[in-house]
């Protein structure tokens, strides 16, 4: 790289909060704090979990993309459907 200046610009990503909850008695068990950067991270969190998407608490308004995510809410995931 030659000298010179440059200018960084940093991601700062989407900061949300997610709840996890016991299957049987649907008690929220813990929650997990994540900050998600590109919709392959956010892609990668689900598949990890076995989720399609996620549902935001205060709303139950379905998320499938990164773009649909807000700052700062809570949400639920959303599992597969088996066949």
């Amino acid at each position: 790289m030659p000298l010179g200046s440059y200018t960084l610009h940093l991601d700062e990503g989407i900061s949300i909060k997610v709840c996890i909850y016991d299957d049987t008695d649907r008690i929220a068990v813990h929650t997990e704090e994540k900050t998600l950067y590109t919709e392959d991270d956010f892609r990668d969190f689900l598949s990890h979990r076995g989720w399609a998407g996620l549902r935001e608490l205060s709303s139950f308004r379905n998320v499938v993309t990164l773009d649909d995510l807000r700052p700062g809410a809570m949400y639920q995931g959303m599992k597969l459907l088996s066949d």
